[in-house]
């Protein structure tokens, strides 16, 4: 019996792994087996999610599948892959002009929802949240929007180097930030600039698979995706958004049959067999890792905090209190040499 088809990940420059857990379920379950192992002359499908490989795979002959949602770089893909048997190009809108010999699909990211819904649907009361790493975009008036709102209480913020804004904040593990997004009536997407209108955030799939709509920036969804409300200002005003349960219901519904038939679509778009979604196993794989990633990040956030509680205070401080031990231990010793001291054996 042949073995299957085998493919390969590149995601150079960030592991965004809610993106790679995705990708690897779609191609697992259109038969495709995972190479761990990097990239070898015999691999039948090379997917680019972040990056630009350079010219280290031109000796790639099978198909390449690149994924231009990051939306940061130019790339001349068939410089990259000139012994390519098939290049394709997935993204919202065409690159202009489409470069001859490239094919482009219209699509995003193939998304699993049954690997991120949680059972039983629950929605507790709550701050809306906004959960991203701090995006370095200057006076950018939905960010500063953000840190206002956080400020004052009203918005849950988490994620990385907020502290630029005097935030204290800390990121989540894949986990974490699901099961909060899970529990949560709303939360904020916030892209940059340059990104808005052009492609999509990863809080516009994820959250309304949970029922969480997502307050988004004005003109950040061309598409018309369920469960996403542009305004023109973050304020508090958006924060009475979503009613009621059967509201977050409705979201939830409408955003799942919305992925799976995109997903459907994408795999036939990219001649792939029928898509039936992932088996048990292949979802049992994925989150064996994701809670590992889980664990890791947790310890390393606790690790962290018994560090700081560990670590010395500043050498001035340290060596100051040193020299009153010393000092005190000195007195205490020199005591009984003196005329008329005593000693007490302990």
């Amino acid at each position: 019996m042949s073995s299957p088809p085998r493919f390969h990940i590149l995601s150079i420059d960030f592991q965004d792994l809610d993106v790679i857990w995705n990708v690897r379920l779609f191609y697992r379950a259109a038969g495709y087996g995972f190479a761990r192992d990097g990239v070898d002359p015999d691999l039948d499908l090379l997917v680019i999610l972040r990056g630009d490989p350079g010219l280290a795979h031109r000796e790639h002959r099978g198909i390449v599948h690149v994924y231009d949602y990051v939306k940061e770089l130019q790339v001349d893909w068939l410089e990259r892959f000139p012994l390519a048997r098939d290049i394709r190009l997935i993204s919202l809108f065409p690159p202009d002009p489409v470069p001859e010999g490239l094919r482009w699909v219209p699509g995003y990211l193939p998304v699993v929802p049954e690997f991120w819904q949680r059972s039983p649907f629950r929605k507790r009361a709550g701050r809306p949240l906004h959960i991203a790493n701090f995006k370095p975009m200057g006076d950018d008036p939905y960010q500063q929007d953000l840190a206002r709102l956080a400020r004052r209480g009203l918005v849950r913020v988490f994620g990385g180097r907020w502290d630029r804004l005097g935030l204290a904040t800390h990121g989540l593990s894949y986990l974490e930030a699901n099961r909060l997004l899970a529990s949560a009536w709303c939360c904020y997407g916030l892209m940059y600039p340059y990104q808005r209108g052009t492609t999509l955030s990863g809080r516009m799939w994820q959250a309304p698979l949970h029922g969480c709509l997502v307050i988004s920036e004005q003109g950040t969804n061309p598409l018309g995706l369920p469960g996403i409300l542009e305004v023109e200002r973050f304020s508090a005003e958006t924060l009475l958004s979503v009613g009621s349960i059967r509201e977050c219901w409705q979201v939830r519904q409408e955003a799942t049959r919305y992925w799976r038939e995109a997903t459907e679509r994408l795999a036939l778009q990219l001649d792939l067999p029928a898509y039936r979604g992932p088996s048990a196993a292949q979802l049992t794989s994925c989150g064996r890792e994701r809670l590992a990633q889980h664990l890791q990040v947790v310890w390393g956030r606790r690790l962290g905090r018994t560090a700081r509680w560990l670590a010395p205070p500043p050498v001035s401080c340290w060596w100051r209190r040193r020299q009153r031990t010393l000092q005190g231990l000195g007195r205490r010793l020199q005591g009984p040499s003196r005329p008329g001291g005593q000693t007490t054996n302990r």
